[in-house]
């Protein structure tokens, strides 16, 4: 068994069946670029010579030969796509160590994170890295390469990633929020919502005679019902009614009356100035927009709500992300001892 040669027009292509041990290999058509049959069969044999090389080397000898970039292609053209977020990471990554071996993507990580990643928080470049993982792993998988080489972690203090506000603290920065701003930041901090789910929320999402919101455009691509606190209910009925009872359209609009952009996968966050400035005014440091989960979470938990009950709300699929959130400050933990008979 070996490649075989076919003239189409000037050029030579080749296919056929390549042997290695018991196993049978299977080259589809391929150009050789060749004009004369000599230099097609020597470009042929280079490549059987290769592919068994390949083979016999075993995924180790497959991984020695990839770039970076390689898993990177073979995770954004994956069966039922990537989220445009991811793509747009991705492909930020791989225009700068796409071309790098494989083996040197722990190394390469660590100097991105050092000179692109220098400006993010620490939780959003543990998403990029997040993301990277994930395409290296099921990248290499695709193309049969094994396991690749891990990625540095991003450290972050615990005190850095999860802020759980006091009830007066909470209330303040509520009240400081400009116009605009204070209606969609009510429903991150009593519905749990991401910035652009409630930034993009459409009256068709809102369901006010039974007192839920059925939000569609997540960051997973799942729909979930979100049963409507009692603060945010009284709201929107009011901006419901102020509007003159629209069936459709954006709910919140920005200062200059337009619908909030989609700037996910784009950075930067449609509320982060709006959100300093109240911080500023309540003198509240190390809270970010995103915290505005956090929060809620331990307050759903606090309150009796239960794990399962918290992920269907925050629309999580994995546990991993409750113990991610589920970090309480040192003065609450001691209330909760202080109540344990």
């Amino acid at each position: 068994m070996a490649l075989h040669l076919r003239r189409r027009g000037e050029i030579w292509h080749a296919r056929g069946t390549v042997r290695v041990g018991r196993e049978v290999i299977h080259v589809p058509g391929f150009s050789t670029g060749c004009h004369s049959r000599a230099d097609a069969a020597a470009v042929a044999g280079a490549e059987e010579a290769r592919i068994r090389a390949e083979h016999l080397d075993g995924p180790a000898g497959r991984a020695r030969r990839l770039t970076i970039g390689d898993p990177l292609l073979a995770y954004l053209q994956r069966p039922g796509g990537v989220p445009r977020y991811d793509q747009d990471r991705l492909t930020a990554l791989a225009r700068v160590f796409g071309d790098r071996p494989l083996a040197e993507a722990p190394a390469a990580w660590t100097e991105w994170l050092r000179d692109h990643g220098a400006h993010l928080a620490p939780a959003t470049a543990a998403r990029w890295r997040a993301i990277l993982v994930a395409a290296l792993k099921a990248g290499c998988a695709a193309l049969q390469a094994g396991v690749p080489p891990a990625i540095p972690t991003v450290r972050q203090r615990v005190e850095d990633r999860v802020i759980h506000l006091r009830d007066a603290e909470r209330e303040a920065l509520l009240r400081a929020y400009n116009p605009h701003a204070a209606c969609p930041a009510l429903l991150l901090a009593y519905a749990g919502l991401r910035t652009q789910e409630a930034l993009r929320l459409d009256w068709r999402d809102v369901d006010l005679p039974h007192g839920r919101l059925v939000i569609g455009r997540t960051k997973t691509g799942r729909a979930r019902v979100v049963p409507m606190h009692r603060r945010v209910a009284l709201l929107l009925w009011g901006l419901w009614e102020a509007a003159d009872r629209p069936d459709r359209g954006a709910v919140f609009l920005s200062a200059r009356g337009q619908p909030y952009a989609d700037t996910r996968g784009q950075g930067g966050n449609p509320l982060a100035q709006a959100h300093a400035t109240a911080c500023r005014i309540t003198g509240l440091t190390g809270f970010r927009v995103h915290d505005w989960r956090h929060d809620f979470a331990l307050r759903f938990l606090a309150e009796g709500g239960d794990v399962r009950s918290l992920m269907q709300v925050m629309g999580w699929r994995s546990i991993r992300m409750a113990e991610r959130y589920v970090t309480y400050r040192a003065d609450h933990l001691a209330a909760i001892m202080a109540r344990v008979a």
